[in-house]
């Protein structure tokens, strides 16, 4: 709730001694009230001695973004990326499935002048600042949690995390504050608490330009017992891109710009100059970035661009651990509030000689009393080229000058999949029928399917489209050739339509999916949903089913498996893998050398298995733009790699499989010849 106006003198005026007496009152409520611990980040008032308690009930907390492009991981204290600590996870990939990584690390910077019982000082509360790949997360921020979880929402009525709260297809919310003092890594001053509290929402949909950003919302609230006076929120970045896996030359290769009519840093990797002839941009195509969209300001109905008497600032430099031009607070509150912007032709910030870091601010916000709170928002936006992010940043921006309401497609289908010899069976529900899109001027505007596939994990190609038949819409092909006489309810979904694929590689990721799409308006065009929703990652194989009817017994392919498989070409030798077909539902299969050395044994149940142990088939922590893939419950993958955990030598190979339903023993051989070049 805003409080009513005060002398522009109050903050910096405030009497000691009052203070005093405030702090004093504080803890007397403390001591009759045992529920203050808990709840302490919500109230008016704050004392430093509360912080352990508050930070014993809560919990450092990590997600990964996964619904569209960009998968940038999120925390729930003011840290962005993950310092390239993980090799297998994003820190911030784009397109997702890639392996295209564009930031080491991010994080809020909140600055103001403010009181506590010691007098009045300047503070800034960092969540991130130039730090080291892989050093811990939470010991790089200053900000502490509240709560243990980051939470999550959707506005999608299938999803299992559908909330009328929700914001976009995939909201992430984590609490945070600065009340602990604390000593962050790489940072040489000791943290001193401000009294803030910070809800970080983050917002994402899956379709058509939105699918490019991520929107960093964060909401800003003093908890202390005075008011906080000229505040500077801002955005700090590495941008930094390569192909992952990590490796430190990307460091030197950055090439940022700064488009100042979009209030848009963007950077691209960059292997040397004369930009752009000696960059090699194709290394790694797309461009990533950050956009400023704006503020609210207590009193403001609506998000707002920069408010009159409001500055925006840009502060660029050469990464530097603990440099002293930024080792302090009031340094660090000069380059929020200073107005300027850096020369970026001077060497520091050229790829070759430079290393930059480089952050965004806005402010101030005049004065933020207790209990009274500001907003801040800013979108990690990614395009395949310059007027892609360009125009990717203009749509981050209209969706925040709408206040996130934007004009939605339907939903996709509940989708399923089902994997079989040579083809694939595309099962989906009829619910984005009934789906209602609240800013169209026909909210039921439902027009039809379009069915995906490819081993292009990106851009599966359209292979069909069904529209609803009896309008002036499209081609009106109606949904007979694809409406079940009898709807298939498998775990509580029922599925009106089938379409089958055939002509597939046996052995081979096949990427699938369903969209929805509506009839548009003549303001705004027809509107489809994201593959993102329910792609899904199959692999054709023969079913137990099938594999019984044809009498078929189990085989190994590639047999000879010579270097790298068709499918997994160039990739590190825990990429690689074979495939056993044709086996019994459930069974054990062994590998031997000619000598008789067991190398590998696993006990094997076609209905539960997904690849997860060949991570070449499916990696869970890096490829989160799909759940586990479906197989054909008769087909395995071996990774290659022994039970000793090493990669198996060229050399023929003996296996046995026993069928555990009968005991029946099926042997073969196969044959593997490996290159010397291979690495882990």
């Amino acid at each position: 709730m805003t409080g009513p106006a005060r002398p522009r003198g109050a903050a910096r005026g405030l009497s000691l001694a009052l203070l005093a007496l405030a702090l004093a009152a504080a803890g007397a409520r403390a001591a009759a009230d045992g529920e203050h611990v808990a709840r302490a980040w919500r109230g008016p008032s704050f004392e430093p001695l509360w912080a352990e308690a508050v930070q014993g009930d809560s919990a450092f907390a990590l997600e990964v973004t996964r619904s569209n492009l960009v998968g940038v991981s999120v925390t729930n204290y003011g840290f962005v990326g993950n310092n390239y600590v993980s090799l297998d996870s994003p820190s911030c990939e784009y397109p997702l499935g890639t392996k295209y990584e564009h930031m080491v690390r991010g994080g809020l910077w909140v600055g103001a002048k403010a009181i506590d019982e010691n007098g009045a000082f300047i503070g800034v509360t960092t969540g991130a600042v130039d730090g080291q790949v892989g050093a811990k997360l939470d010991k790089s921020t200053e900000f502490t949690p509240v709560g243990r979880t980051i939470e999550i929402r959707s506005t999608l009525l299938k999803d299992p995390h559908f909330n009328r709260k929700a914001v976009s297809e995939q909201d992430f919310i984590g609490t945070y504050n600065d009340l602990t003092p604390k000593h962050a890594e790489f940072n040489n001053e000791p943290h001193h608490p401000m009294g803030i509290a910070v809800r970080q929402e983050n917002y994402t949909w899956s379709f058509s330009d939105l699918q490019h950003f991520v929107i960093f919302h964060y909401v800003i609230k003093n908890i202390g017992i005075a008011p906080l006076d000229s505040v500077y929120a801002g955005f700090y970045a590495e941008l930094s891109t390569g192909r992952a896996p990590y490796h430190s030359p990307w460091f030197s290769r950055k090439w940022i710009v700064w488009d100042d009519s979009l209030l848009l840093f963007r950077e691209h990797y960059c292997q040397q100059g004369p930009i752009p002839s000696g960059c090699n941009l194709n290394y790694v195509p797309p461009w990533m970035g950050f956009r400023v969209l704006g503020v609210r300001d207590r009193g403001d109905t609506a998000n707002q661009r920069l408010k009159p008497g409001m500055i925006r600032t840009v502060g660029a430099w050469t990464y530097s651990l603990g440099d002293p031009a930024r080792d302090q607070d009031t340094e660090r509150y000069a380059i929020m509030n200073n107005g300027g912007l850096p020369d970026f032709s001077i060497p520091d910030l050229q790829p070759g000689t430079g290393d930059p870091a480089e952050i965004v601010s806005v402010g101030p916000f005049v004065e933020v009393d207790p209990g009274d709170s500001v907003s801040f928002d800013v979108a990690l936006v990614g395009g395949d080229d310059v007027p892609a992010i360009q125009q990717h940043s203009r749509v981050a921006q209209r969706a925040f000058d709408n206040n996130y309401i934007v004009p939605i497609p339907p939903p996709s289908p509940q989708l399923k999949v089902v994997a079989r010899d040579g083809g694939l069976d595309l099962y989906w529900d009829d619910s984005p029928e009934s789906a209602v899109d609240p800013t169209s001027p026909n909210p039921q505007d439902f027009e039809g399917y379009r069915v995906y596939l490819g081993e292009d994990r990106l851009h599966p190609s359209r292979t069909a489209e069904f529209d609803a038949a009896g309008d002036t819409t499209r081609f009106n092909t109606g949904f007979g050739a694809i409406t079940l006489a009898t709807p298939v309810t498998t775990n509580g979904v029922t599925y009106s339509y089938k379409y089958s694929i055939d002509g597939l590689r046996n052995g081979f990721s096949y990427f699938a999916a369903v969209t929805s799409f509506d009839t548009g308006t003549p303001e705004i065009e027809s509107l489809e949903s994201g593959i993102t929703q329910n792609k899904t990652l199959a692999v054709p194989a023969p079913t137990p089913g099938e594999v019984k009817t044809a009498g078929r017994g189990v085989t190994v392919f590639p047999n000879p498996y010579r270097v790298e498989a068709r499918w997994d070409q160039g990739r590190l030798v825990r990429d690689h893998y074979l495939w056993f077909a044709n086996l019994p539902a459930r069974c054990t299969l062994r590998i031997f050398t000619l000598s008789g050395d067991l190398v590998f044994e696993t006990n094997f149940d076609g209905a539960n298995y997904h690849g997860e142990n060949a991570r070449g088939v499916y990696n869970p922590r890096r490829d989160l733009d799909v759940d586990p893939p479906t197989l054909s419950g008769a087909s395995f993958a071996w990774d290659l790699i022994t039970r000793q955990g090493q990669a198996a030598a060229t050399g023929l190979y003996l296996y046995t499989v026993e069928d555990k339903s009968n005991g029946k023993r099926e042997t073969g051989k196969f044959l593997i010849v490996k290159s010397d070049r291979e690495e882990f």
